[in-house]
């Protein structure tokens, strides 16, 4: 009983700390494939509130495109373990190109968020103002990044597919050898904004997602720590009354 007012002690506690969380306005899919082998699929969440006009260019080129170019069929050219994978030039394929639905190039927007870890995908750039179509996700923290590249949306599931991408072999330019390509990009239907923890090992949420079990459990431990004592009671008793029986 005491460990269990110890874990209702502690959800009481950890729900009047407020974690930082990230609004996510839409989704985006990237099927990939690595030499031609599907290897499953990113969904990105964006921050269409803190950085509208990023994530207005970005929608769109990942699904209407263009003047028909979209995400699908371009590759991850630069490829950097314990930093980042960057892709999305849909107008050279090198990392040369820049395009985007405002001209070549847009201006930078801070939408207040930071490159605190792995999953955060940010604008690439060749300066201040010179955003494109090319973006990179981080597969660590880059604090050095933040303040020069919009961070418009988090990768929200398919984490393993974004190491998967790290992972493989590349060249002295950091090129993958083998074509890191998106088979497939879209737009996931999202029918209205939600919230996502920037922590990644979400404590709140497993203590949210257990408490019910263990408070059932520990519910029917404490019936049957009851039970027993109304068990020893009555043997005690019993005990007692058979003493009394016999010195009579």
């Amino acid at each position: 009983m005491k460990l269990l007012f110890i874990i209702l002690s502690t959800v009481i506690a950890y729900s009047n700390v407020q974690a930082s969380t990230y609004k996510i306005t839409d989704q985006v899919y990237f099927d990939i494939m690595i030499d031609d082998y599907p290897i499953g699929r990113i969904v990105i969440g964006l921050f269409g509130d803190a950085a509208p006009k990023t994530v207005k260019n970005f929608l769109t080129i990942a699904t209407e495109g263009i003047n028909g170019r979209t995400y699908a069929g371009s590759k991850f050219h630069r490829v950097i373990k314990k930093f980042m994978i960057q892709g999305g030039d849909i107008d050279k394929g090198d990392g040369s190109g820049s395009i985007s639905i405002y001209g070549k190039y847009f201006d930078d927007e801070d939408s207040g968020y930071n490159h605190i870890g792995p999953g955060f995908i940010s604008m690439a750039n060749a300066g201040k103002n010179t955003n494109g179509c090319q973006f990179f996700i981080t597969t660590v923290a880059t604090p050095w990044l933040d303040g020069i590249h919009t961070v418009f949306g988090k990768v929200i599931k398919g984490q393993d597919v974004l190491f998967k991408i790290e992972q493989t072999k590349t060249d002295v330019n950091d090129a993958p050898i083998s074509p890191v390509v998106i088979l497939k990009s879209g737009k996931l239907p999202t029918t209205a904004p939600f919230f996502i923890s920037e922590d990644p090992y979400d404590a709140w949420a497993w203590i949210k997602a257990t408490f019910i079990p263990l408070s059932f459990s520990f519910s029917i431990l404490g019936f049957f720590h009851w039970v027993m004592k109304q068990l020893d009671s009555s043997c005690l008793k019993l005990q007692e009354t058979e003493k009394l029986f016999k010195q009579d």
